[in-house]
């Protein structure tokens, strides 16, 4: 969803999003409020987004945008925001105020941007000062968001330029953006870790109807699964999100599972401990836990290094989470270890201002043998 609102304010013509929009995450808003201070002309109902990007593009001196919780957002905005301003003040709160952004030096002299901000210091204020350049290089070990804003910058370039990318992890969600940009009309060629364009394309205007979120849909088959039977509508078969691949976790810890086109059913059954790897699906963690709770034996998640700069660190908090509510979690390097199949119990917890560590404990609250309360569950 954030991935086409800001295609939408670069494109050539107004783009229009179907999808349920009844109510709309915070992130989302978020993102809105952000093309809006571009320029952007966004209409919204129930079940449909249109955004009228701006005609005539001033590059202005100075934006002030607000990019709220979402790294996503910020991450992006660091590239595609100076298409529209010489100088960004970027206010942001909760969380993404102490969360290690992965903006370092070598990236923005490469954008041609200088930080006026001191380090922790908010809002961060970044400047143009040099145009960015045609062929950039990125260290992507910590996180893809980046290389995703780096790209969409480089589609509204001209001539020949590339992104070349080492140590890549999340690659699916790269490759959502690398489908986003192909299916608005970019030409570009992925060949080893080198993304590269050679016309001057232009990003176009469509009709898209937006994916449901595979990542929030998780903590809802993995209730099925421990709990009662649920049926889930509205998740795409075919979708490219990494976060998809919790229906293999829900497979391989025995739950029962059937799907007939865009419709998913799952109930419970004799659990049992299962091995996953998350290293590139990492938001999978909490749900996993808390799925891997309710399975007889140990369950073995691998990718714990991925979870050091989210929200909170997430390998901790749900050790800290999962440990009040009588679940064993160890941590040994990359892996983590879950010790299930003993009802969790009642217990006072708190969600660390995470949202996902709220929702993990409130699915694996499902079963316990006493209330769960999660303080700062509104995360």
């Amino acid at each position: 969803m954030q991935r086409e609102l800001l295609l939408s304010v670069l494109a050539n013509s107004p783009s229009r999003l179907y999808g349920n929009f009844v109510s709309l995450p915070d992130d989302v808003l978020s993102a809105i409020q952000c093309i809006e201070s571009f320029g952007a002309t966004v209409c919204l109902n129930d079940n449909k987004i249109e955004v009228i990007p701006p005609i005539h593009s001033v590059i202005k001196d100075e934006i002030s945008i607000h990019v709220g919780e979402s790294g996503f957002l910020i991450r992006n905005i660091v590239s595609i925001g100076f298409l529209f301003a010489r100088k960004l003040l970027i206010h942001a709160r909760g969380t993404l105020l102490t969360r290690e952004l992965h903006m370092n030096e070598a990236l923005l002299t490469q954008l041609g941007l200088v930080k006026r901000s001191n380090h922790g210091e908010w809002p961060l204020i970044l400047e143009q000062i040099q145009p960015c350049q045609k062929h950039i290089q990125l260290d992507a070990s910590a996180t893809s968001q980046i290389a995703s804003g780096v790209l969409i910058r480089l589609a509204k370039s001209t001539g020949e330029r590339s992104l070349c990318l080492k140590n890549l992890v999340s690659t699916p969600y790269l490759e959502m953006t690398v489908d986003n940009l192909m299916y608005r009309g970019v030409n570009l060629s992925w060949v080893d870790n080198c993304i590269s364009f050679d016309d001057n394309c232009q990003i176009q205007g469509c009709e898209i109807q937006i994916d449901g979120d595979w990542s929030g849909a998780a903590f809802l088959f993995v209730a099925g699964a421990i709990n009662n039977p649920i049926v889930i509508e509205g998740m795409r078969s075919d979708s490219v999100q990494a976060d998809m691949k919790i229906l293999e976790a829900i497979k391989d810890a025995g739950a029962l599972l059937s799907q007939e086109g865009n419709r998913y059913e799952v109930a419970p059954a004799s659990l049992h401990a299962f091995e996953f790897d998350a290293t590139e699906c990492p938001d999978l963690f909490p749900p996993l836990v808390a799925l891997a709770a309710y399975c007889k034996g140990v369950t073995k998640i691998k990718g714990v290094n991925r979870l050091i700069h989210k929200e909170s660190n997430r390998g901790l908090t749900l050790q800290d989470v999962f440990g009040k509510m009588g679940i064993q979690v160890e941590l040994e390097g990359d892996m983590m270890l879950v010790y299930g199949g003993v009802q969790p119990k009642g217990a006072n917890v708190h969600s660390h201002h995470d949202h996902r560590i709220a929702m993990a404990a409130a699915i694996a609250a499902l079963g316990a043998d006493g209330p769960v309360h999660i303080a700062d569950a509104e995360a």
